[in-house]
């Protein structure tokens, strides 16, 4: 099969963990490994662009955790014009899994708790694009007062934020579009201000006829609908494949390298006293559901835009662009 065919490329895709660790093997024998090929196999190779931005031709950390917001006087300031990218998905969904991905780091921690993730957490490549992490929506191991917090938190971020470029949906491969799904993709739909594409991870675990099948359904649900991108991204974060293609649309939102010599010294400061109070900035990369089964927990949904649950129904107006109609808005209509 000729290399990066779509054929190949599914192969790839939906090559198990056994397969991909074979693989690796062949690559060690050879001499041919590399130091992000031993953590992802099926990575390939990365532009000159990509290394330069996430500092992969030194030592120096490129990617780097800078703030947690919990309260919309949190957030960072959002007067200088770094592009920013969501990373928006259910609990569980592996979303800083895939940010470590992105930007071959560790700057993200994961847990298999879900809702761990309490806060919108902002990462920073390089002084050129922030990646934002942000809390899973469906169940989650909170108290209600908290997943309200998030949910006006959150809908006060994807509808006002002016440096938000673009916001990716994260979904589990294996389960295509859920319900609280469709309600975020219509919420962006409504109400967001910049475009946003769906994001397929954990296709390792997917037979290549159920990606197919799942990829083209959620192609058309979003073949009308107001922003939306057509192209759905599949990927892995287990064994590398599709990321650095994925990679490579993310970083072309980034701002361009300078020339200066400030632009080559990336700082590693950290502010200690805003850090030692934020302990875990963990996301939720598990491969449980639900925990419907479990007892004596709090809990709840965060709900975008306190809509109720439901799937988008879309309608066509002005310049042929769907508008979804329905998924209610508290307060607003």
């Amino acid at each position: 099969i000729e290399r990066e065919s779509p054929l190949f490329l599914q192969n790839q895709l939906c090559m198990d963990a056994s397969t991909a660790g074979r693989e690796a093997r062949k690559l060690r024998n050879k001499e041919l490994d590399t130091k992000i090929t031993r953590r992802y196999v099926l990575y390939g190779d990365i532009a000159d662009r990509e290394r330069i931005l996430l500092g992969l031709r030194g030592n120096k950390k490129a990617t780097k955790f800078v703030a947690a917001a919990t309260t919309e006087k949190d957030l960072p300031e959002a007067d200088d014009d770094t592009p920013e990218v969501a990373f928006a998905g259910r609990s569980n969904v592996g979303k800083s899994s895939l940010i470590n991905a992105v930007t071959c780091s560790g700057a993200a921690r994961s847990s298999d708790v879900p809702g761990k993730t309490q806060s919108l957490n902002f990462y920073d490549v390089s002084r050129r694009i922030r990646i934002i992490d942000m809390p899973g929506y469906g169940f989650a191991f909170a108290a209600q007062e908290k997943v309200e917090a998030w949910n006006r938190l959150m809908d006060k971020y994807l509808t006002g934020r002016k440096n938000l470029k673009r916001v990716y949906v994260v979904v589990d491969a294996r389960h295509g579009l859920k319900a609280p799904d469709r309600e975020m993709l219509a919420f962006l739909s409504r109400y967001g201000n910049v475009a946003y594409s769906v994001v397929l991870n954990k296709t390792d675990l997917v037979r290549p006829a159920d990606l197919a099948r799942r990829c083209f359904l959620i192609r058309e649900e979003l073949r009308l609908a107001k922003r939306a991108r057509s192209t759905v991204h599949m990927l892995s974060t287990n064994t590398g494949a599709g990321v650095r293609l994925f990679g490579a649309e993310l970083f072309s939102l980034a701002n361009e390298s300078s020339t200066s010599t400030e632009e080559d010294k990336i700082e590693e400061e950290y502010d200690d006293k805003k850090l030692s109070g934020y302990a875990d900035y963990d996301d939720d990369d598990s491969d449980g559901e639900e925990e419907s089964g479990r007892r004596n927990m709090l809990g709840g949904e965060w709900i975008p835009g306190q809509g109720s649950v439901q799937s988008p129904r879309y309608s066509t107006g002005g310049r042929g662009r769907g508008r979804p109609v329905g998924g209610r808005r508290g307060g607003r209509r």
